[in-house]
Formats: structure tokens, C-alpha cells, sequence
């Protein structure tokens, strides 16, 4: 082998390159730097917000579509149930209905409250900027309210303008609040004391209800009342009662109602059963309980209850308290009798007894749901009983004072330890609607009010004692423990363990009936360069209406050119109930025009203008002391009260005898006064006119003696979450085809 030498420029080279030392290499990094974890973060943050967003955006989504859907379909079962029970309806919508006939009833009751006031809670009478208190109890506070507001404004001719302003007053809601700030002013509430009650036939969905048990221990004619059991039964024919209850300030913090204004909807079916027999066998000393021997007298079909021989036929109110505690438990439509032939340990005879309907029983006001008609004074009428016209509700005719509401309990179920205690809180009337003072509302005159001492066993009998022939109306409302929390004018729902089962709606915002007037007159009015059509409904129409009868010849479309047309759905005594902002009084609508001037105005002449109160016909115009405030009445109304042997007019002939059922008497009766209306009464000179039973003979005259042609029902309620408010109606027309 040839060695190099080391001098060789090949062999130094290859040398140098051996001996160059090795190059180190870095691994890779194992972790992130701070700048890059903060890049990542931040990026993980904006992508998990914007998953959070679209995930919150969905479930909003979801959850105004489930509020709408729930309350769709809650507005959708109500209105199928109301429009069944209308298209159910077995009466004709004609007044002076014969019991013969067998065909019940139908009654509208409106109430004072309207679309523009609905309710006296919200109403600023002193401009103020706050709701006025009623008696001691305050006003809904606007501030912590959630009922929905308007921008509605306070000129009648523009309902367009404004923001924020208190009903009553149209002031701005508070002192010193911005638009901004205003909180609501409540007007998305509207009409909501209104009452509709019919008989109805339903052959395809029978009414089910709870009646007492017809055999066994528990039955009627083996225990007594506190001890009754209970079963289900159905029937094709019950008495149908719709009304809304609104949740009212509550200065004693019961907790029995919801948010302050907002209305709750019931629906009560009393089965009408006839033929019922419990066999019941009444004894001197009360009903006898040994079955298989009768020991006394059987009550006989439809009996229901026998009331015991201490309340005799002077108590009264007790006997309507045990009415009331029978409808609590049980639901039949039943009537208070008394049969002088039953046995009965007192020194006359007599029992006082509940039967159940007809419906020819129920064409009789005094048979029907919650038309007691009691006269508590024998000042009054000259006995303590139950008297003509059995109102529903009214405000009554009071002295200007303070009374206190008196419980009546039935006596099988027995009284609390400690009374509950309210009190009447009055208000003046306008002349035109009968002038004088009314109760307008009740108010719990002590605080401990949800005391276990006052727990009653059933709902008691409320009324104000007073000598007066026209009475105020009360009825309580009872918790689920049966204390006494409120006390109204109008109905009331089901207390106790049975509390909620009459519910068909809460949070609603109105529950309005309206009828057909084929009188009403329509205007147009100039709204800048457009014109606008008003009808009674409408805020504007006030002003167009008393344009036109102020006009120089009194004659709309001759004088002003404004009148269009006849015919829409009214409120009741719409002519006596302005509904102009601003204008009506808190508790009734002011009086808007006479008859005499209307008549002037309107082609056809209005309907259901009138105010609607109870009259007699001596007593015919709207100026006269009414038997009846506040509530107007539509009443399909009974013709036994022409024949039937008592003097409900208290009138008397030339001689100064009572003069009784002259309109059904067959003999051409001269009228002993000249009070009434010039085109009824029968003279001026007690001269005979007018033929044998003509109207003016007659002793009771419905409130309006014209047919139903229409009624329309609004139902509006509010979903709080979503903030949505959603409106259905319902008509049904009554004219036969």
C-alpha cells in the first residue's frame, strides 16, 4: 500500500474534516408560549360566545314560540268552549219568556267598567300622576306593575297621541318622569266585569258534574249535610255561568290572587237534573236517616236538602246561606223553596227546601245562580225575604256612610271562632243614572285577615243591611283554607278544596260581552286629510255623536254630513257609559245624551242605549230612581211575574187597594199615577186607555224589551314571558233562521 505524506493538499484536507466537531441539534419545543395560549384563548372565547348567542337566540326563540303556542292553544280552548255552550243556547233571545214553555234563559250582565276604564284600581281622579287609593287601599303601583301599557292619548278626536298618561287624569304617569322611564299605564287591560248566564243543551258532549251520592250511608236521606258524600254524573242540559274575577290590591298580603289587575276567567255548569230522588223523609225534628222506613213525610222528587226546623220561615239569610253551601260542594242548579206542608217541630209547619231546576224553572229570576234578592230591613217592603228583581249584582241606592258586611253561615256546617270583617265603600252617582250614593267597592276593615280563627266551613252568605228597596250586592271570595280574603259585587269563584276547578284563564287582559244594536249610529270624521269611520267603540265617537245632536237641525246627515250608517256590537247602556278619555267618572260612565235627543239623531232608534238598570213601568226613564245600579241587565225575563198574585209594583187603585196582576187580568185597568212616561201611562185623569192588559198595565218590564239579534264575546290575555298579548272573539248570532 502507497502511504500519503502528510504535506499531500488531498491528505490535509481529508484531515481537517475529520476532525470538525459535531453539530448539536435542538429538539422541539413541548409547550405553547404565553403569546400563543392568549391568541388561543381568546379565539376559544369569541367562538364560545358566539355559541353561547346563537344557543341563547335559539332558546328565546323556542321559548316565544312555546308561550305563543300555549297560549294559542289556552285562547283556542276557551273560545271552542264558549262558542259550544252559545250555539247550545235553549232560550230565544226575546224578552217575556213563559216558564210553560221550558226553554231557561239568557242574561248579560255589564258591568260599569269599559275599554277606557277598566278598571277603578288605575283610575287618577286628582291628577296627581298616581292611581287614586279606594277607600283605605291604595292603587296599582304603575312603577312595579307588569301590565301591559299604550301609547293611547287623551283626546277624544285622536287616539294616536300621547304617552305614558294616567287614566282619569291623562297626566304623566309620577312626578317628574322622563318618557323614557315611564312605566306602564295599564291601558292594555280592557273590559272585564262583565257576566254572561244561559241555559244550554249540549246532547254530544254531555256536562259532567259533582252531585250528592244517591244511595249508602253518605246519601241524603241517611246523614247529615256535613257528612254527604259525593259522585260524577252526566246531563245534556246545565246552566252555564261565564265571568272574570280581577286580582285586586291586597293591603293585607293574603296571597290569594296574582298580580293586582290582571283578571282570571271562570266557567261554572250546574247540571240541571229534575228528576233526582233522594227520598228524603222529613220529620218534625229535621229529615230522618233510618232507610226502608218512612217515619214522616217524603220531600218528594227533585228535593235535594230539607233544611232543619230552626231555621224557620222568617231566616232568611240563614236559608240562603245554605243555598250558597250547597253550591259550593255540589253541581246541580237548584232552586230555596219553602213548602208550608212539610212537618216541622215549630209551631207552624213549614220547611225550607232546596229542588233541583227545570228550565222552566230557571226562566224565573228567582231560580237562577246567585239572584237572591234579599231585603234584609222589613222597613223596606215590610217582612224580611227575598224580593223582585233578584239582581245578580248592583251598587245598590245607600245613605253616604260606611256599613259593615255581615257572614251569614249555614248553621249544619256551623261559624268560625272570629267573623271576617269588611266594609262598603261608597260613591255618588250621577243624576242620570239614578242619582244618590252606591257601594263601588269592599274593603277588609280589619288586618288578620288570614286568622285561623275565621276559617269557614263553606262560602257564607256576605250582605249590607240597610233599609233600602234597592240592595248593594256582596259576595267573599274564599282561599283554599276557607278564610274570607276579599269581598266584590259580582261573582265569585269556588273556595276550599275545590278552588281552581271553575279556572279556564289567567292572566287575562278583558272579558268583554258586546251586543248587537242595529240603532247604533256610525259617523266619519276628518282626520287630517283622511277620513276615519267611529262607531260606539271608538274614542272619537263622543265627540261626533254630540256634534251631530248639537247640530242646527239635530239631524246628523242633513246638518253635519257625518252620519254613515246603523249597526254594531255595543256595550250595554253604551249611551250612558262615555267612553272618552278623560270624561267618565271612575266608577260609571257619565251620561252622555237624553233619549229625546238621540231619537232626533238616529233613523232607527237605538236598542241598548238606555242604562239598563231594573225599573217598573210606572218608572220607565232613565231619570228615575232605578231597583237596580251600576250593571246593566239584558234578560230574556219572565212573564210570571204578570200572574203570578203579588203586587211587585206596590201600586194601588182609587180605593187604596193593592192592585195586582192588572196587566194579565183581562180588564182595561186605569194607571193610579202620572210619574211615568207620557207614551206608557195609561192617563192623566185615571181614564182607562189603551185597551185591556196593555204594557202600561203591566207590573215589571225587562231592562230592554227588544230582541238579542248578536253577542260578541273578547277574550284577551297576556304571556308574560314573551310579553305577547293575543285577542279572540267569539259571536253567535241569535236571529232564527
Amino acid at each position: 500500500m502507497k502511504l500519503l505524506h502528510p504535506s499531500n493538499p488531498l491528505t490535509a484536507r481529508a484531515g481537517a474534516v475529520n476532525r470538525r466537531l459535531p453539530t448539536a441539534h435542538c429538539p422541539p419545543p413541548t409547550a405553547l408560549t404565553i403569546v400563543e395560549m392568549l391568541v388561543a384563548m381568546a379565539i376559544t372565547l369569541l367562538i364560545m360566545a358566539a355559541v353561547v348567542t346563537v344557543f341563547a337566540n335559539v332558546s328565546n326563540s323556542v321559548t316565544r314560540r312555546r308561550a305563543t303556542i300555549e297560549m294559542s292553544s289556552a285562547l283556542r280552548n276557551v273560545r271552542e268552549t264558549l262558542a259550544r255552550d252559545l250555539a247550545g243556547a235553549t232560550c230565544p233571545a226575546v224578552p217575556w219568556q213563559r216558564p210553560e214553555s221550558n226553554v231557561g234563559y239568557i242574561e248579560i250582565i255589564e258591568g260599569p267598567q269599559n275599554d277606557y276604564y277598566p278598571t277603578p284600581w288605575l283610575f287618577d281622579g286628582d291628577g296627581d300622576g298616581v292611581p287614586d287609593p279606594i277607600g283605605n287601599v291604595p292603587g296599582i303601583e304603575l312603577a312595579l306593575s307588569s301590565l301591559p301599557g299604550s301609547n293611547l292619548g287623551g283626546t277624544p278626536a285622536n287616539d294616536f297621541t300621547g304617552h305614558g298618561l294616567v287614566i282619569g287624569s291623562n297626566t304623566p304617569i309620577g312626578p317628574g318622569t322622563s318618557l323614557e322611564n315611564t312605566p306602564t299605564d295599564g291601558r292594555g287591560l280592557g273590559d272585564g266585569d262583565d257576566t254572561l248566564m244561559l241555559t244550554v243543551r249540549n246532547e254530544e258532549e254531555p256536562f259532567v258534574g259533582r252531585i250528592p251520592i244517591r244511595s249508602g250511608n253518605a246519601s241524603p236521606s241517611a246523614a247529615a249535610f256535613a257528612n254527604w258524600g259525593n259522585e260524577e254524573i252526566e246531563s245534556p242540559l246545565a246552566e252555564v255561568v261565564w265571568y272574570a274575577l280581577e286580582n285586586p290590591v291586597d293591603p293585607n298580603r293574603t296571597f290569594a290572587f296574582g298580580e293586582p289587575g290582571y283578571r282570571t276567567i271562570y266557567r261554572r255548569a250546574l247540571l240541571i237534573l229534575p228528576d233526582v230522588d233522594y227520598g228524603i223523609d222529613v220529620i218534625p225534628g229535621g229529615v230522618d236517616t233510618n232507610p226502608g222506613n218512612v217515619a214522616g213525610v217524603l220531600a218528594g222528587p227533585g228535593a235535594v236538602r230539607v233544611l232543619p226546623p230552626d231555621v224557620d220561615r222568617t231566616d232568611v239569610s240563614q236559608a240562603i246561606a245554605c243555598l250558597i253551601s250547597f253550591q259550593e260542594r255540589y253541581d246541580l242548579s237548584v232552586r230555596l223553596e219553602w213548602d208550608p206542608l212539610l212537618p216541622s217541630s215549630n209551631t207552624e209547619p213549614g220547611r225550607w227546601v232546596l229542588k233541583s231546576n227545570t228550565l222552566g224553572d230557571l226562566t224565573e229570576r228567582e231560580n237562577r245562580y246567585e239572584h237572591h234578592g234579599y231585603i234584609g230591613i222589613a222597613a223596606a217592603y215590610g217582612t224580611i225575604d227575598r224580593y223582585y228583581p233578584f239582581a245578580l249584582a248592583s251598587g245598590g241606592v245607600t245613605p253616604n256612610s260606611v256599613s259593615d258586611v255581615l257572614f251569614v253561615s249555614d248553621p249544619e256546617i256551623g261559624n268560625p271562632a272570629e267573623g271576617a270583617e269588611f266594609q262598603t265603600v261608597v260613591a255618588g252617582l250621577p243624576a242620570a243614572l239614578g242619582g244618590g250614593y252606591a257601594v263601588v267597592a269592599y274593603e277588609p276593615s280589619d288586618t288578620e285577615t288570614t286568622s285561623m280563627d275565621r276559617v269557614y266551613g263553606a262560602r257564607p252568605f256576605a250582605l249590607v243591611n240597610y233599609s233600602t228597596a234597592s240592595p248593594c250586592t256582596a259576595r267573599a271570595v274564599l282561599n283554599e283554607v276557607n278564610q274570607v280574603v276579599h269581598v266584590t259585587r259580582g261573582l265569585v269563584p269556588l273556595g276550599g278544596s275545590r278552588r281552581g276547578e271553575d279556572v279556564m284563564m289567567t292572566d287575562a287582559l278583558a272579558f268583554d260581552l258586546k251586543v248587537y244594536d242595529p240603532g247604533a249610529p256610525i259617523y266619519r270624521i276628518a282626520s287630517g286629510t283622511d277620513f276615519l269611520i267611529v262607531g260606539p267603540n271608538d274614542p272619537a265617537w263622543p265627540a261626533a255623536i254630540l256634534t251631530d245632536a248639537n247640530g242646527p237641525a239635530a239631524n246628523g246627515d242633513v246638518a253635519i254630513d257625518t252620519f254613515e250608517s246603523q249597526g254594531a256590537y255595543v256595550d250595554l247602556g253604551y249611551g250612558k257609559r262615555s267612553p272618552a278619555f278623560g270624561v267618565s267618572q271612575r266608577y260609571t260612565g257619565d251620561p252622555l245624551l237624553p233619549v229625546g235627543a238621540l231619537n232626533l239623531v238616529a233613523p232607527i232608534a237605538p236598542q241598548f242605549w238606555r242604562d239598563g238598570f231594573v225599573r217598573l213601568p210606572s218608572q220607565p226613564t232613565s231619570t228615575a230612581a232605578p231597583l237596580t245600579t251600576l250593571y246593566a241587565n239584558y234578560d230574556t225575563w219572565s212573564w210570571h211575574y204578570e200572574n203570578d198574585g203579588i203586587n211587585q209594583d206596590r201600586d194601588s187603585g182609587p180605593n187604596g187597594r193593592p192592585t195586582v196582576d192588572e196587566g194579565a187580568n183581562g180588564l182595561d185597568d186605569p194607571d193610579p199615577t202620572i210619574a211615568g212616561d207620557p207614551r206608557l201611562v195609561d192617563n192623566a185623569a185615571d181614564i182607562a186607555l189603551y185597551g185591556p192588559d196593555d204594557f202600561a198595565e203591566r207590573e215589571t218590564r225587562p231592562p230592554y224589551d227588544a230582541a238579542l239579534r248578536g253577542l260578541q264575546v273578547s277574550l284577551r290575555a297576556y304571556e308574560r314571558d314573551s310579553r305577547q298579548i293575543r285577542e279572540v272573539r267569539v259571536k253567535e248570532s241569535f236571529v232564527p233562521e
